[in-house]
């Protein structure tokens, strides 16, 4: 695994997304070895991750200044639907560190300094939500302490990213993205889920950490325009609006998941004999119908969520603003698209007889981390898609964040 810091990056070749997805690929049968006994630790290997270093995959979205590729937004889709094929909390793990590295690169210069300073190949966790927070205005920063919920891959990383309100005088409190060391907050070994088992999303605890004005960054500073990063980052990807498209991180993993339990239950199906009916269950009808409605899912659910990447990064390659409209249609596309894929699951899983219902096989696998994705607040259809009625309706859409 590289360990170079800032004052040594190679340029990556120019076909290097096809390169990296070939590497992805060529990690399905190996994760889907290492799924059950990950599931069992929840957590990822700490081989697969050393995997994903050496592959270069982390680094999709880290600025090209410090040896990332810096690839068009939307490049989740491409590894993780490799990735989430062998294991679905592997995909879900490495997309979202890998986009906290564009989230770093809108920071302030000095805080990417910080983080990738000694060495290129840091990651960094994230945690927005918080059961309960504090901060308090200090000189040169803030002193801050709470209990920080859903920190997945939080074992391999050396940073923390956490979202908090801090307050400010005959003002409402102002949200903000703060930097933390490992050092200054603990881990509460607490992640027991039916499905994504191996994300290891445990809580964090942070006891009066120190944080210094140079790491945080107001969450309005990210609603598509220049920031902070942009003086030594000057790439259009450090410019993209982060609410509308954060959720691409999430959404990602549903590909790999879907294609991999149903691919799983093909395998089996094409072999497989009906006992009391004596016939090949590959011959059913209803078999045949059902795989090719999930696979027409998945494919739109795919098709969909990638022309609307290609659209936006068209959009800010030529300096064009995101528009209201496309802000929450973005979203609700995502959140579709992941009902889409669990749908698909759930129709080979209503064919998959007793035979799928082992506790390690992909198909049930592949059943308890969609229907988990499927709960994530960043892709539920009813928290997502009512902005989109709104604006639709010559209303608001009724969230700030965009």
């Amino acid at each position: 695994m590289a360990t170079a810091g800032l004052a040594a990056v190679a340029e990556p070749p120019a076909n290097i997304k096809q390169v990296l997805v070939e590497r992805a690929r060529a990690m399905i049968p190996v994760l889907r070895e290492r799924a059950p006994v990950a599931e069992e630790v929840r957590r990822l290997p700490d081989k697969s991750v050393e995997d994903f270093h050496n592959a270069g995959l982390f680094r999709i979205l880290q600025p090209k200044r410090v040896g990332g590729h810096e690839l068009d937004y939307g490049c989740q889709i491409d590894i993780a639907a490799q990735i989430g094929r062998g294991c679905g909390s592997s995909a879900f793990v490495l997309i979202n560190l890998a986009c906290h590295h564009w989230i770093l690169g809108m920071f302030p210069p000095d805080a990417q300094h910080d983080v990738w300073g000694p060495s290129t190949d840091t990651l960094t966790v994230t945690s927005f939500t918080a059961d309960d927070s504090k901060a308090q205005v200090v000189d040169g920063g803030y002193r801050i302490s709470g209990h920080w919920k859903f920190a997945s891959g939080v074992h391999f990383c050396d940073w923390g990213m956490f979202g908090i309100r801090i307050p400010r005088e005959g003002c409402p409190p102002e949200y903000r993205l703060l930097l933390i060391p490992k050092k200054d907050y603990r881990v509460l070994d607490n992640w027991f889920s039916s499905g994504l088992r191996a994300t290891g999303s445990t809580d964090i605890i942070i006891d009066d950490a120190f944080v210094p004005e140079h790491r945080t960054i107001v969450l309005t500073d990210l609603k598509g325009q220049s920031t902070p990063g942009s003086a030594i980052n000057p790439g259009y990807l450090y410019r993209l609006p982060l609410y509308p498209v954060l959720s691409y991180n999430v959404f990602s993993a549903a590909i790999g998941i879907a294609r991999g339990g149903i691919e799983s239950y093909i395998d089996r199906a094409r072999t497989q004999i009906a006992k009391l009916a004596n016939a090949k269950v590959a011959e059913f009808p209803t078999v045949q119908l059902r795989v090719a409605e999930a696979c027409a899912e998945v494919d739109c659910a795919e098709l969909l969520t990638r022309c609307n990447a290609d659209e936006f990064n068209a959009d800010a390659k030529a300096g064009r603003s995101m528009t209201m409209e496309q802000r929450v249609r973005y979203r609700r596309d995502l959140s579709y698209a992941t009902m889409l894929c669990t749908r698909a699951v759930d129709r080979v899983m209503a064919v998959s007889g007793a035979n799928g219902l082992a506790y390690d096989s992909p198909e049930q696998r592949a059943f308890r981390d969609i229907h988990t994705l499927n709960q994530n607040v960043a892709l539920m259809w009813d928290v997502i898609a009512t902005p989109f009625g709104r604006v639709m309706l010559g209303l608001d859409p009724g969230d700030p964040r965009l």
